[in-house]
C-alpha cells in the first residue's frame, strides 16, 4: 500500500504525472464537461489548470501526495484559505492567458468567480480548505482517498479549525459526509443544469 506523503517540491516529471493524474481524475467532471465539451480540448485545459495550482499550492499550503504520485490533493491552511491575486500572479497565472484559449479560460474564470463568492459568503471564519483531491482513475476505489482525507483530518484536528471543499457530484456528497463533512449550501452551476455543493467539517469538541 503506497504512503500518504506532505509534498515540499516535485521534479518536472513529478510535476507532470501529478496533473496528468488530476486531468484524468476531473475529466469527466459534471461541470468540466459542461463547460468544455471537446474531450482532448478539455483535458488539455484541466492540465495547464492544474500545473498553476500545484505551483500554488506548493507555495502557499499543503499538497498531499501518495508515494507512487496516484493521488493528489491540494489543501490551504486558514491564512490562505482565499486566493490572493498577488499570489496568483507570482505563481504564473498571467502565463494562463498565452497558454488556454481565450474562451476556455473566459469560461473558467466565470466558474472560479462564483465558486470564489460562494466560498467567501459561506465560510468568513478561519478555515482550511480542501480545494482539489483527485486519484488517477486506474486507482479509484483503493482507499486512496479515504486515506489522504483522514490523514489531513487528523492533523488538522489539532487547529481546531472548520474544514471547507466542494464538489459537483451527488456521489462525493455522500462520501465526504461519511468524514463528518455536511451540506452547507446548494446551488445550480451558472449556465449548467449542474448542482455545487459547499460543504463544511466542524472540528469534533473533545468531551
Amino acid at each position: 500500500m503506497s504512503e500518504i506523503l506532505k509534498v515540499t517540491s516535485l521534479s518536472n516529471d513529478e510535476l507532470k504525472l501529478a496533473c496528468e493524474v488530476l486531468s484524468d481524475a476531473f475529466q469527466d467532471d459534471p461541470v468540466f464537461s459542461k463547460l468544455i465539451p471537446n474531450n482532448k480540448e478539455r483535458h488539455k485545459t484541466l492540465y495547464k489548470i492544474f500545473k498553476f495550482q500545484i505551483k500554488y499550492c506548493l507555495k502557499h499550503g499543503v499538497v498531499l501526495s501518495t508515494s507512487n504520485l496516484k493521488g493528489i490533493s491540494l489543501w490551504f491552511p486558514p491564512k490562505n484559505a482565499f486566493v490572493s491575486i498577488w499570489k496568483s500572479i507570482k505563481s504564473g497565472s498571467l502565463s494562463l492567458i498565452f497558454k488556454i484559449k481565450w474562451k476556455n479560460l473566459h469560461i473558467l474564470r466565470k466558474n472560479e468567480d462564483f465558486c470564489g463568492y460562494l466560498h467567501k459568503k459561506l465560510v468568513p471564519t478561519p478555515h482550511w480548505y480542501l480545494s482539489t483531491i483527485g486519484i488517477d482513475p486506474k486507482h479509484q476505489g483503493k482507499g486512496i482517498g479515504r486515506r489522504m482525507l483522514s490523514f489531513m483530518i487528523n492533523k488538522i484536528a489539532k487547529d481546531n479549525k472548520n474544514i471547507f471543499l466542494e464538489t459537483n457530484s451527488k456521489r462525493n456528497v455522500k462520501f465526504y459526509k461519511r468524514f463528518g463533512f455536511r451540506n452547507l449550501h446548494k446551488a445550480l452551476t451558472p449556465g449548467t443544469n449542474i448542482y455545487h455543493w459547499s460543504m463544511i467539517r466542524h472540528p469534533i469538541k473533545k468531551k
